[in-house]
């Protein structure tokens, strides 16, 4: 199962922040204009959430009659904008991202075909379905460039570690100060020594900054909103009391279920405006981890990992002296340091080069072990073939069927009018052939009797001149 399964809950989460920026916009008899998010709607009250910084929200209850006009965004532009900053970035997302996202924006395509913004959503669709196609075939894509498979496992602990980084930036863009904080949980818990982290230190550092203040309002605001509620409840009508106080219980339930669930997981506590007891969580949770952090050796990482980049390109140049020492501060410096594990991987594979292939036949005029006018060992001969048309000399194994040979690189091929090897009788006069024995014979033959025939006639001559 991979470690980064929870990242779609930050797109979910950014869609979520996404539709919570709308704004209604209500108009009072006093004449000021409230713009928030429509929650709740009762027969005497609007209940509107406003956004008061990145990340925070806060409720309002106005009374329906001070109300003199309502304006309500339209639906399709309400969904259109919890989806519109859904679109493919320099880097790929990790593969479980994707079902969130095309889920969100299939839900919208399905959901209103007619608006003005369906044909962008198509399109977006399409472009990130043919991204998931090579992601899913084990691509992966890094600041604009795409790395094949191979090379994408060969990094896989730098590339988690980006997508990480990227989403905690992502969630902190969109205000989502605790996404972005558990984002950096997942980061420091599965990829701690990637080159992402000291920035990722830094960021978290000024999350927490700002989150404290932040929340400290919103603890003080719970009070007054406290307050404020009970005199709702007391001014309310019966029925309309037991409406609001049962929604009210309702939300508290939902808080403390997320608070639960979230310390279940020991991930941080969600920002629910109305809950004191998340809020309290949270700020329990900062001091300690700002002081944590302040800790961290950002410094030594940054200089681990320039060296460590140093180092990579000193294995490159070949100058394995130089990369050993220099790989000696890496490690120094910062024992977990990704980058400087992979290079010194690198480096022990130059320093320990694996040896090479059987070269096969042995070289004209010596042995398999490089001594002349000694026999070849079988082993060492068993991949050798005849030239063609020849047959195997005396001594040298052939290989069986289906046997791989092995040639010796940059050997010239032997031809016919290529000179014999050792191994290989030398050619035989014609006469100490066989063929030649034979020929010479009828030659002789042939002589002797020419011979006989011209002595008789010479006889036959003599005999009538007498």
């Amino acid at each position: 199962m991979s470690k980064l399964l929870r990242l779609p809950l930050v797109i979910v989460s950014l869609a979520g922040l996404a539709a919570g920026a709308l704004a209604d916009t209500v108009t009072l008899s006093s004449g000021e204009r409230v713009e928030g998010k429509i929650s709740r709607e009762t027969a005497t009250e609007l209940t509107l959430e406003i956004q008061v910084s990145a990340g925070i929200t806060d409720q309002r209850v106005v009374k329906k009659s001070e109300v003199v006009k309502i304006d309500r965004i339209a639906p399709d532009e309400a969904a259109y904008r919890a989806v519109m900053n859904l679109q493919p970035g320099k880097s790929s997302l990790h593969p479980a991202q994707y079902e969130g996202v095309l889920r969100a924006l299939q839900g919208f395509a399905k959901q209103y075909p007619e608006s003005l913004h369906a044909a962008d959503v198509q399109r977006t669709v399409a472009a990130f379905e043919a991204e998931k196609k090579r992601v899913d075939e084990g691509e992966v894509k890094l600041d604009g460039a795409w790395l094949s498979k191979q090379e994408a496992q060969k990094q896989r602990a730098h590339i988690g570690g980006i997508q990480a980084f990227n989403a905690m930036k992502t969630a902190n863009a969109a205000g989502d100060a605790i996404g972005a904080l558990n984002a950096f949980a997942l980061l420091e818990k599965n990829y701690a020594g990637t080159k992402v982290m000291p920035d990722a230190i830094q960021l978290a550092h000024q999350i927490l900054t700002a989150l404290k203040p932040a929340t400290e309002s919103a603890i003080a605001y719970t009070k007054i909103s406290a307050a404020e509620r009970q005199k709702g409840f007391a001014d309310a009508g019966p029925a309309d009391r037991a409406e609001m106080m049962a929604a009210h219980q309702r939300d508290e339930a939902k808080a403390d279920a997320a608070l639960a669930a979230a310390t279940a997981a020991n991930t941080w506590p969600p920002f629910v405006t109305t809950s004191e007891k998340c809020l309290a969580a949270i700020l329990a949770k900062i001091t300690p981890e700002a002081a944590r952090l302040e800790k961290m050796p950002i410094g030594p990482m940054r200089e681990s990992i320039r060296l460590a980049e140093k180092a990579a390109t000193e294995v490159a140049e070949k100058d394995l002296t130089a990369a050993t020492e220099t790989l000696k501060e890496v490690v120094k410096l910062w024992p977990a340091n990704e980058l400087g594990l992979r290079v010194q991987a690198q480096l022990t594979e130059a320093k320990n080069p694996p040896p090479p292939e059987d070269p096969g036949i042995a070289a004209p005029g010596t042995t398999g072990t490089g001594k002349p006018g000694m026999a070849t060992p079988p082993s060492k001969t068993a991949g050798a073939t005849p030239a063609p048309g020849k047959s195997a000399p005396p001594g040298t194994a052939t290989p069986a069927p289906g046997t791989a040979t092995a040639a010796k690189p940059d050997a010239p091929a032997q031809t016919e009018s290529s000179e014999a090897t050792p191994a290989e009788e030398a050619p035989k006069p014609f006469f100490m052939t066989l063929g030649g024995a034979i020929t010479i014979v009828i030659i002789l033959a042939v002589l002797l009797a020419g011979v006989n025939v011209f002595n008789k006639l010479r006889h036959r001559a003599n005999d009538t001149l007498e």
